[in-house]
């Protein structure tokens, strides 16, 4: 039986995953993120070079996932300047290590640029006002694709739909 990280708290992990996500509000900016993500890191495992892209059976889960630099079970976090791109086989054999024990010298000096720029990249802020005033120039302007925009817009059956804007209605109710 392999031995999972210590989380401090049951459901840690889905915890940090949600509050790491948060700020991108609207699934479709999430996936954009997540996928920039991956592409800082060649959209490769860091540690063995598998590609994320590779015939896989349908439905299979995706092959690269955001792993803990310094493990949950060394007082590490799901935040920005400790994640890293690996395959499920790598993170499996990482486990609880510490990085110093599980990646090479060469391996950590390659890893700390990447670890730095994470900061700027999740900076993103969510414009509530923008989202509702022109949701397709909102999107289009944190960098979606023209194609993926009009889906999530317009195509009910889209799983990321989020339709147009509406003006927002409003109805005051006085109690006496």
């Amino acid at each position: 039986m392999t031995k999972q990280s210590t989380e401090a708290y049951p459901g840690q992990r889905g915890s940090e995953k949600r509050k790491l996500f948060e700020p991108f509000r609207v699934r479709v900016i999430k996936d954009l993120y997540r996928s920039l993500f991956f592409a800082s890191f060649h959209d490769k495992c860091f540690k063995c070079g598998r590609p994320e892209k590779v015939e896989q059976e349908y439905n299979a889960p995706p092959v690269l996932c955001i792993d803990h630099h310094v493990p949950m079970f060394l007082g590490g976090h799901l935040v920005p300047g400790n994640l890293v791109a690996l395959c499920r086989d790598c993170n499996n054999r990482k486990r609880d290590r510490r990085p110093i024990d599980y990646y090479t010298e060469d391996e950590l000096s390659r890893l700390k640029p990447l670890l730095d720029s994470q900061e700027e990249l999740f900076a993103f802020k969510f414009n509530w006002y923008r989202w509702q005033e022109d949701r397709k120039t909102y999107l289009l302007d944190v960098g979606v694709k023209p194609e993926i925009v009009q889906a999530v817009l317009t195509d009910e059956n889209h799983l990321h739909f989020v339709g147009l804007a509406t003006k927002n209605v409003g109805m005051i109710i006085s109690i006496e």
